[in-house]
């Protein structure tokens, strides 16, 4: 493969590169940007996170020797492409000067009657036991030991309630999606 051509205004006034990284980067550079094009996809996305590499590079004071200047390269490449898609991620319906709004959209509030509307007519064909059982696990959180001994049962029988219930819930979902 062809080196592509270091940009000029990474070449000092000399006319060198000055630090041992950049100059590893630039050696590296096709291997590094197949590497950024295989991460986002776009050769132009690819071109510009190997700039911002090499401009964090240049940002970076080797005080300390780097035993593996390229290992060291690619994991600033990974988290770069981390960065380039959480940005890309942000939806731009999210902006700053749009108010936020909690109240939910009117297409969700008449979806949740909905639902609301075929639990209440589940809850009403269950037999009365089965619907108490259900309520006092479900809605109210009590355990399967309490809901026995308060209603005389054994608990395998009230697990037998809430798996039923939750049988004739998902069944009757089913049917509403289906239609």
């Amino acid at each position: 493969m062809p080196q592509t051509q270091t940009p000029p205004s990474l070449i000092n006034a000399q006319g060198q590169q000055n630090r041992p990284l950049v100059k590893c980067f630039i050696a590296n550079q096709d291997a590094l940007k197949s590497f950024f094009r295989r991460a986002v996809g776009e050769q132009a996305d690819a071109d510009d996170l190997f700039q911002k590499l090499l401009m964090k590079a240049l940002k970076i004071e080797c005080s300390a020797h780097i035993d593996n200047p390229l290992a060291y390269g690619y994991r600033m490449a990974k988290h770069l492409v981390i960065d380039h898609h959480r940005e890309q991620n942000k939806s731009p319906e999210s902006l700053e000067h749009e108010p936020e709004s909690n109240a939910l959209s009117l297409e969700n509030l008449l979806e949740q009657e909905q639902r609301l509307r075929l639990y209440q007519q589940v809850l009403t064909q269950m037999s009365a036991l089965r619907r108490d059982v259900f309520i006092r696990r479900r809605l109210h959180g009590e355990s399967r030991q309490q809901i026995a001994q308060s209603l005389g049962l054994s608990e395998e029988a009230v697990k037998k309630h809430i798996s039923r219930a939750m049988d004739m819930l998902k069944d009757a979902i089913s049917e509403f999606i289906a239609d």
